[in-house]
């Protein structure tokens, strides 16, 4: 789907809700990885096992949690007071902080301010771009206030072994990979939701396309229809076409009700729906007037498609009603050169009003027909004449 207003976004609160657990899940990765790199530190005349506890563990676990604690509880408790604009804001300032006290505190560390980018990839879930722009900018006022030293960071800086490195990178690796967990849960969740939106989007398209009652195309697309096919007919693609008449319905409404009217347009549409292939084009023209589009069916078969649904129709009893039911039709076999769908159809319409100006019940095909010899000659017949041969 190309338009946006098309794609499905995860809501807010909801990636709130996964970006908390990922910092918990970070949180308790980056204390790990403090103890390990606590397990590695030799100590120095500068700085003691015990002040590096503290220094480089204990203070910024202690710290951590907290911060993640007030995020949480920020989150909870002022969500709703504050929205989830404003809210979110005071969120990714929070993650700066959080990740700021990583990277003050491991500031001998190349590149360890590569953390801080992690908020600026999060935010662009979020379909208001302004929070993108936030993280971009907090991001960089966050590592300009560690490097002019605004924010304090450590004064000792440890001689780092290829054991410590090698530490760290796993622990980014980790963090990375909790982090590719959350996105590809939102990932999923995108690829569903935008499934579910293109299929209640063909849904209501192909509801707007259709008559609520008989479910056939309706007035609209009849006509679209009818004009994408005048694009493809020619020799090898046949095409004809029939409009449908149910004779006397007005006098069936006003006998026997509305209702019992309803009825026999269901009756003679299912007729027409079990007659015709899955290829052809049925639709409800009118309040009782039925267009087929029928596709790679010449002038005598549609003519012969047109007379078994008149014939069925003479036949069928529908609860309510007394006396015959019958059908005029007036068809044509469309002809490469016919372009015009309006010309088209009152051409078709004519020989429909002729059959009921001459007696109704009958089928009546007219149009120009293009001979063996290459010139065009004009048909004319109707179900009670002779029908001339095929």
């Amino acid at each position: 789907m190309n338009d946006s207003s098309n794609i499905a976004y995860v809501s807010i609160s909801e990636w709130n809700k996964k970006v908390m657990r990922f910092i918990w899940i970070s949180t308790g990765l980056v204390i790990f990885i403090e103890v390990l790199l606590f397990v590695f530190f030799q100590p120095v005349p500068e700085c003691s096992k015990r002040e590096y506890w503290e220094i480089f563990v204990l203070r910024p676990s202690i710290l951590m949690v907290l911060e993640a604690a007030c995020m949480e509880l920020t989150f909870r408790c002022l969500g709703k007071i504050l929205g989830e604009q404003v809210i979110t804001v005071v969120f990714l300032m929070m993650q700066f902080v959080l990740l700021g006290t990583v990277v003050a505190v491991h500031s001998s560390v190349p590149y360890m301010c590569m953390v801080l980018t992690y908020p600026v990839i999060f935010a662009n879930v979020y379909r208001e771009k302004y929070f993108r722009y936030v993280a971009f900018v907090m991001a960089i006022l966050v590592y300009a206030a560690i490097n002019y030293g605004i924010i304090p960071s450590t004064e000792f800086k440890p001689d780092n072994s290829k054991e410590v490195y090698l530490v760290i990178f796993v622990g980014f690796i980790m963090v990375a990979f909790s982090f590719s967990k959350v996105l590809t849960s939102v990932v999923v969740n995108f690829e569903k939701e935008n499934q579910k939106i293109h299929q209640e989007k063909e849904e209501i398209l192909e509801i707007s396309q259709r008559d609520s009652m008989t479910g056939l195309y309706n007035h609209k697309i009849f006509y679209d229809r009818l004009n994408d096919q005048l694009q493809k007919c020619d020799k090898d693609y046949p095409l004809s076409l029939i409009i449908i008449d149910i004779d006397n319905f007005k006098r069936i409404n006003d006998t026997f009700g509305h209702a019992t009217g309803d009825n026999v347009i269901l009756k003679i549409v299912s007729l027409i729906q079990n007659n015709i292939d899955e290829t052809d084009i049925a639709a409800r023209y009118g309040g009782e007037e039925f267009g087929l589009i029928l596709v790679g069916k010449g002038e005598m078969e549609a003519y012969n498609l047109a007379e078994r649904i008149r014939r069925e129709v003479e036949q069928v009893t529908v609860e309510g009603v007394t006396g015959k039911i019958t059908i005029s039709l007036g068809m044509t076999e469309i002809q490469p050169q016919d372009k015009n769908s309006i010309l088209l159809f009152k051409e078709v319409d004519a020989a429909l009003y002729e059959a009921k100006q001459t007696g109704k019940n009958k089928t009546v095909c007219r149009g120009w027909k293009k001979g063996s010899n290459n010139d065009y000659t004009y048909r004319h017949f109707s179900s009670r004449e002779e029908k001339p041969m095929s």
